[in-house]
């Protein structure tokens, strides 16, 4: 589709000002009223007329303006952003996803779902076992910058200080310096030097942890924003699902993607759109960072958020 000159001023500046975090339609007498428009209303309207031939914009109903289709989304982000180059191989670490999805979901009331860090690949530095309750003990696996992932295993029989001490002693010989992952192998590989009092239990403290380690892990923020802002009869399914439908719609995708409306799994509600970027570590894809909001959201400066995290990281 190529569109003139003025047609694709005209156009650009209904998608601004449509996607103002109000939706409203937009009227020809507003665009001619903006900054740079040196064109009448009637040259707007005949413009408008144009555009809602080739698909991209329609009239809700008689006078009421005009707002953008699928199609004109689909347009508008395809022609006017180059979204594949925006903070290709962006690597956070993940203090700064948390403080991301945060910041996004306050500031343009915005709903993020980001896929953690898998933990399986994260090198342990020291373990430390302690007692929890009657019934559990509590492991500490803490990297190099002291951060730490909790995770409570029954406790044996004999579960004095003493055998904790020992238990917690063979731990740092097996994880010290490894992943996650590979420290899981070294405890069944390594399981006759354990001591002798947590032989019997040693099988199922390592399906503890592996249920946990290799556990998918997720955080939304701001879903409140959705049920306030758009018409759906159902609660949405946002978090780990969700994630995983992204990924294989956008799988081997750098840069930023956009799924539109009917590219989402939300059957009864036509009214979002999901703007989505994946991370890495060492160039090794992790995850994936989605803004789910309406059409009608701030959607030019959150792609401009995007494009400063990718200029602060090249």
């Amino acid at each position: 589709m190529k569109l003139n000159p003025r047609d694709q001023q005209i156009f650009s500046a209904v998608m601004s000002l449509y996607c103002n975090g109000e939706g409203q339609p937009v009227a020809s007498t507003r665009i001619a009223k903006q900054k740079g428009m040196a064109v009448c209303s009637a040259t707007v309207r005949n413009a408008m007329a144009r555009l809602e031939k080739e698909g991209l914009l329609y009239s809700p109903h008689t006078s009421a303006g005009r707002v953008p289709t699928n199609a004109g989304f689909d347009y508008w982000l395809t022609e006017f952003f180059s979204l594949p180059e925006i903070a290709t191989y962006w690597q956070p670490q993940q203090a700064q996803l948390v403080e991301l999805a945060h910041g996004l979901s306050q500031r343009y009331k915005v709903c993020c779902c980001v896929g953690l860090p898998q933990v399986s690949s994260q090198l342990v530095f020291r373990v430390e076992v302690l007692d929890f309750d009657g019934s559990d003990w509590l492991i500490l696996l803490i990297d190099r910058a002291g951060q730490s992932h909790n995770i409570c295993i029954s406790k044996p029989e004999d579960a004095s200080d003493s055998v904790r001490y020992q238990f917690a002693t063979w731990l740092n010989t097996v994880f010290s310096q490894q992943t996650l992952m590979e420290g899981l192998y070294r405890m069944q590989a390594m399981a006759n030097t354990a001591p002798r009092n947590c032989h019997d239990s040693l099988t199922q403290w390592t399906r503890q942890l592996s249920q946990k380690l290799g556990s998918d892990n997720s955080i939304v923020v701001g879903e409140n924003y959705l049920y306030k802002q758009v018409d759906c009869q159902t609660s949405l399914n946002i978090g780990v699902s969700f994630l995983n439908f992204v990924e294989d719609k956008l799988a081997f995708r750098n840069g930023l993607s956009v799924l539109n409306t009917e590219q989402l799994p939300f059957t009864d509600c036509d009214e979002l759109m999901v703007i989505s970027l994946p991370y890495f570590n060492n160039l090794e894809y992790q995850s994936r960072f989605c803004v789910i909001c309406p059409k009608s959201a701030q959607i030019e400066a959150i792609i401009q958020e995007f494009e400063l995290i990718g200029s602060s990281t090249t």
